[in-house]
């Protein structure tokens, strides 16, 4: 399941050669792996270009339009999962051990529950999940590549 990192590519906003690279091997290998999102992932997409219109980064009409091209292209590209109950009682848990990042806690308490892998870069979340001692479904780009290639 891709965090909110490799969705933003989709609605036009630059997130580095490593995501870039890590989406193109997805591509490249997309008949022998899933790719799920979350529709969380999209919401926290969808609040980070809020953030740049308020920062006067963007313009609104602008976001109108990346928000169109970006949701239909994960929608119609991934395949959606469904987070069921539990999901947000774990990630209300995890908020409650002070990892205040509710997208990321629904993200990684949905990967978990559906036993997937959360493809990510968020160093704070790997070390909040480590420190816990909980169990650790992140993947981050290099593990990504080396499964792959």
């Amino acid at each position: 399941m891709l965090d909110t990192s490799f969705l933003l590519p989709s609605f036009g906003v630059d997130t580095g050669d490593t995501i870039r690279r890590c989406l193109r091997c997805l591509s490249e290998h997309k008949h022998e792996v899933k790719i799920y999102y979350s529709r969380y992932g999209v919401l926290e997409a969808v609040l980070v270009l809020l953030r740049e219109v308020r920062r006067g980064r963007l313009k609104l009409g602008e976001a109108y339009e990346m928000v169109e091209v970006g949701v239909s292209t994960v929608v119609y590209s991934l395949e959606a999962v469904d987070e069921c109950p539990r999901v947000f009682r774990d990630a209300l848990k995890l908020y409650g051990m002070e990892h205040r990042d509710i997208f990321d806690n629904i993200l990684y308490s949905t990967a978990l529950t559906g036993g997937m892998y959360l493809l990510t870069v968020d160093k704070k979340l790997k070390m909040f999940i480590r420190e816990n001692g909980l169990k650790d479904v992140t993947l981050d780009p290099e593990g990504l590549l080396k499964k792959l290639l």
